[in-house]
């Protein structure tokens, strides 16, 4: 199975030297994954009616797009990502944790297991997550546990398997703030309840290529900030052209009425500024947007900053 092989080799790499480390891995097919995300997640849902809406294309990442949409009554959800153990981690461990858990033990746990270097004990909470999990996920996570527990033993080493997957940029506090699911005990059991009930789809695409990769008519596409990284594909200072026709292309694949969560922008607002350029590496600036919707997102935790969300809503 590649995906295990390549964990593996991400795995050995920084038990070799020791250390936690990112690669130089960034939008590889095989990468550590977000373990959250940065997104204010919980806003930019608030501002749609989820009455009726019962699909999603969203992008993979740490999950939380998905986990989101789910509290949220949306139950058939196509994810893709270019990196391919976003599966794994995210509808593997991450969903099994939910399942498993109640609200106060997955705050707990989710949060130690990450700041322990006691192998065993990560060993022993993933090999208990592994009967909420689908069958390849399974083989994936007791496969990669019985490495990395012989590889250390080997290099004399204390390396926190989670860690040597994963990276996140922000701290725990925010967590409860992005996301609605983590926002309440009440709020968690709703995800929890609507998990089991939940279609979710993985495929490894990428987001230039959503039109050609899914044929379905989706409620809501989330694309998070991908379009930031759009220089790869359309070359550096790319034109309101390429992104009109990406929107048309997006607007094929999603139904009457629905909505492309077209772009999540980081720190559109500071101290009043806004942000001129919201896609990095091009030159549209916001009044080439037409026919679209920016909308401001506070930010609790940073008052002097406030996020942004470019929307369109589909008419018929």
């Amino acid at each position: 199975m590649e995906c295990i092989e390549e964990a593996k080799r991400i795995i050995a790499t920084q038990i070799v030297y020791n250390k936690i480390f990112r690669l130089n891995e960034t939008y590889a097919e095989y990468q550590r994954c977000f373990f959250w995300t940065n997104e204010n997640i919980s806003a930019y849902l608030d501002l749609t009616d989820f009455n009726e809406k019962e699909s999603a294309l969203a992008v993979a990442s740490s999950g939380d797009q998905a986990f989101n949409l789910i509290n949220k009554g949306v139950l058939n959800i196509d994810t893709f990502d270019i990196n391919k153990l976003t599966e794994y981690f995210a509808f593997g461990f991450k969903r099994a944790m939910i399942l498993k858990y109640d609200y106060k033990s997955f705050c707990k746990i989710i949060t130690e297991i990450r700041k322990t270097d006691n192998i065993e004990y990560i060993s022993d909470i993933i090999i208990g997550l592994l009967p909420y999990m689908e069958s390849k996920h399974a083989i994936f996570w007791q496969t990669l546990v019985d490495y990395n527990n012989d590889l250390q033993r080997e290099f004399q080493t204390k390396l926190n398997l989670l860690l040597m997957l994963t990276y996140e940029k922000e701290v725990d506090i925010f967590k409860k703030a992005l996301n609605n699911y983590l926002k309440s005990e009440e709020e968690y059991e709703k995800l929890r309840k609507n998990l089991w009930l939940a279609n979710i789809s993985f495929k490894n695409a990428n987001a230039k290529d959503l039109a050609k990769e899914f044929s379905k008519e989706y409620d809501f596409i989330l694309l998070s900030n991908i379009l930031d990284n759009f220089n790869g594909i359309w070359g550096d200072c790319w034109t309101k052209d390429k992104l009109e026709e990406y929107i048309k292309n997006l607007e094929r694949i999603t139904k009457t009425d629905g909505i492309i969560f077209l772009h999540y922008l980081m720190f559109y607002v500071i101290d009043d500024k806004i942000k001129k350029l919201p896609f990095n590496d091009s030159q549209v600036v916001i009044k080439d947007l037409s026919n679209v919707e920016v909308h401001q997102i506070s930010l609790k935790y940073l008052p002097e900053v406030k996020d942004g969300i470019i929307l369109k809503r589909v008419k018929g």
